[in-house]
């Protein structure tokens, strides 16, 4: 896109975290003096996530529309009209909202009748849930005004171009973090390294909610540990939500409560301290659109324990490479794993190097490789970053 002045983008998402904050600086430390980067906050807090205020952003404008406020407090409309006033002198907008929100229809589709390129940010897949035919021709209808979109892997462009986007681009690299700021915090937090391979545990991080299948999990770990008896590693859940008091409940019933920890929600920096010290990450969801997580551990050198409904599954694990993949309705296949996970040193500091060398299809830089190619087209390098992530993932080119 070439013109006199700086191009200037947006980038929207209800509420920021961390790997939010890597990739704005990403973006904005590839558009360099090309363009300019405002980095759209609509709330601090959600009902959601419990994260800890993002702070600033090193190379972009950071706007917080509602400071102090939970996202989901505050009406759409209101919210519409906010997110228009951040957005409507920005050349392009890349929207991270959830595309079916009712600001987020009016906000696209009005930045789209002002004649700016609106670019949709997803991690969306067919496999998510249950699809109704009408429903999915309503919504292709309502993603019509976006010019392009950025999503996570395999299954989540064969999605969109279900959904229409059969001639407008869809690029891979939008569910990435800072590997190397995951890195430094762990450093940070353990000067004296790592620990050694019979202390490390079974790590899960996340929301305590039904579509992550914490119950299937844990019946699968009771299956490890009766088989595992005394060397049986710990189980730590990281998270908070409704079903807390219902999986402390359960721990009891299996008889492992002495096995299972429960530190609950923690920073970002607690969390790559917490991941740096695991024997494995193990996210068996029912429904999981990525997993974040999972870029996170294998930053860190940690293998993971996926299910095949894991969306980061399509690029970042290889299984018994660096990791292993599992049936989320079998505790028997969860507990194998667990159990091949903590019996081979030899055979987990391979899985430990086979994540390191995937990581980097993770890092942020590669959401910068997909703006780059969208907004300034002929950076060979980029475009050989992405092409290498199709690759992976054997998605034809286009």
């Amino acid at each position: 896109m070439s013109q006199s002045r700086p191009l200037q983008l947006g980038m929207i998402w209800a509420q920021f975290a961390a790997y939010h904050v890597d990739r704005c600086e990403a973006v904005a430390q590839r558009l360099g003096v090309r363009g300019t980067l405002r980095a759209i906050e609509v709330a601090t807090t959600s009902a959601d996530y419990a994260w800890e205020p993002s702070g600033g952003i090193a190379g972009a404008e950071k706007v917080t529309l509602f400071p102090g406020r939970s996202f989901d407090s505050v009406p759409p409309l209101r919210r519409f009209w906010a997110l228009l006033r951040a957005t409507w002198r920005c050349d392009v907008v890349c929207i991270g909202l959830s595309y079916g929100l009712p600001d987020a229809i009016l906000l696209s589709w009005t930045l789209r009748l002002l004649g700016r390129r609106v670019i949709v940010f997803s991690e969306s897949k067919f496999d998510d849930k249950l699809r109704s035919a009408g429903f999915e021709l309503l919504k292709a209808i309502v993603l019509r005004c976006y010019h392009a979109a950025i999503v996570g892997g395999r299954r989540h462009i064969e999605y969109f171009r279900f959904l229409g986007f059969t001639r407008r681009l869809v690029l891979p690299g939008y569910d990435t973090v800072g590997v190397e700021r995951i890195r430094r915090q762990a450093d940070a937090a353990s000067p004296g390294g790592r620990a050694a391979f019979d202390g490390r545990p079974f790590v899960f991080v996340g929301r305590f909610v039904d579509k992550k299948n914490l119950f299937t999990l844990l019946a699968g770990y009771a299956r490890y540990a009766a088989a595992s008896g005394m060397g049986a590693r710990r189980l730590v859940l990281v998270g908070s939500g409704p079903d807390d008091a219902q999986l402390r409940a359960t721990t009891r019933e299996l008889g492992i409560a002495g096995q299972v920890e429960f530190p609950g929600f923690l920073p970002a920096d607690a969390v790559a301290r917490t991941l740096a010290d695991a024997l494995a990450l193990v996210l068996v969801s029912r429904e999981e659109q990525w997993g974040l997580v999972v870029n996170e551990a294998l930053a860190l050198g940690v293998p993971v324990i996926v299910s095949y409904e894991v969306g980061a599954r399509d690029l970042l694990v290889r299984n018994q490479a660096n990791g292993f993949v599992v049936d989320s309705s079998s505790p028997e296949a969860i507990a194998a794993a667990m159990q091949r996970m903590a019996g081979d040193q030899a055979e987990w500091q391979e899985m430990s190097a086979g994540a390191q060398e995937r990581a980097t299809l993770g890092d942020a830089g590669r959401l910068a490789d997909a703006i780059e190619m969208l907004l300034f087209p002929g950076n060979t390098d980029a475009e050989d970053r992405i092409a290498a992530l199709r690759a992976e993932m054997e998605i034809p080119a286009g």
